[in-house]
């Protein structure tokens, strides 16, 4: 039994210095690739048990140490140690068939998660460090997520492998991130039951809309109402951005619809420059007015230089030429 011990680093296409993280991670990706779900060949069903029992094996330090000790009698010729060390053939053994119970039993590979962070339109375009706390499926800690303790099934879970728990994670967001993955992190999803790999866990990114701002590509829309007065005479009006608010200069004579500009006030990239932010102005005129400034609105339109309202006298002419025809 001894010279045929399988050789589980090659299995997993492993050294016999990989670390425990490599160990897991070439024991996730063949465990895809070989599951009876994804490929019912024959030689892929074989493959999968013996990948499992290489994982079973090397996983575990104490287990690992035991094979590492086995393979290397092996190695050097088995009849003459073991003659001297008949224990150790004993723990081959057992070993052995303890792993062969192992893949007989059932496990399931883990459920993917998906996660929906909700963002406003300021943490998605200028980028934060999000804390996501959510209820999932854990790796149950009585039996480390093998169904079995001691030889019965665990009694903290079942014998599934798998408790509900509590999950903490820090989430990255870049500036400039748009609506959809953010981000998807292997190994991420539930624990498989029984000490099946785990599934993967997806960030999705939906952004709530702005009370005043619009995206529009990395450029950054709104609307500014102000007064006649002010578009006549000129002066500021208040703006959104990102950070807040902030004031714009409006010169004399604006007028309904004129798009003022706020360059790099708009959307970040993430290669070059930012966009900009771009002010549509909406010019109010007054209600009721007293008698007063009503008349001085009057003496401003008869005393106004004959070019100051050039779509007024444009109107004028063609209503005069339609007189003469």
């Amino acid at each position: 039994m001894v010279s045929n011990l399988p050789n589980y680093y090659r299995l997993l296409g492993l050294a016999a210095e990989a670390r425990p993280e490599e160990i897991k991670a070439a024991y996730r990706r063949l465990a895809m690739e070989l599951h009876p779900d994804r490929n019912s060949t024959a030689s892929a069903v074989e493959r999968f048990q013996q990948v499992l029992q290489a994982y079973e094996t090397l996983s575990d330090p104490e287990r690992r140490r035991d094979y590492d000790e086995l393979a290397g009698i092996a190695s050097a010729g088995a009849a003459v140690v073991a003659s001297k060390t008949p224990g150790v053939v004993e723990g081959v053994t057992r070993l052995l068939g303890g792993l062969m119970d192992k893949v007989n039993r059932r496990w399931r590979l883990g459920q993917d998660l998906k996660y929906t962070l909700v963002l406003t339109m300021r943490e998605a375009c200028l980028g934060c460090e999000k804390v996501v706390r959510f209820e999932a499926p854990v790796r149950c800690p009585g039996c480390k997520g093998q169904g079995v303790c001691e030889g019965s099934p665990c009694g903290a879970c079942g014998g599934s492998g798998v408790q509900v728990g509590e999950r903490e994670l820090q989430v990255t967001v870049p500036p400039g991130t748009a609506p959809g993955v953010l981000t998807r992190i292997p190994g991420g999803g539930t624990p498989g039951e029984r000490g099946g790999p785990e599934g993967d866990l997806t960030f999705f990114v939906e952004v709530k809309e702005h009370p005043l701002l619009e995206p529009d590509g990395l450029h950054l829309r709104c609307r500014a109402v102000l007064p006649v007065t002010t578009a006549m005479a000129g002066g500021r009006v208040e703006v959104p951005t990102l950070e807040g608010t902030t004031f714009v200069r409006v010169p004399p004579g604006v007028q309904e619809g004129q798009v003022l500009r706020l360059e790099g006030r708009g959307i970040p990239a993430k290669k070059g420059p930012s966009g900009d932010l771009l002010i549509t102005l909406e010019v109010e005129l007054p209600g009721e007015l007293p008698q007063e400034l009503r008349r001085l609105l009057t003496e401003v339109d008869r005393q106004a230089p004959q070019g100051a309202f050039p779509r007024s006298r444009s109107y004028l002419d063609r209503l005069g030429r339609l007189a003469g025809d």
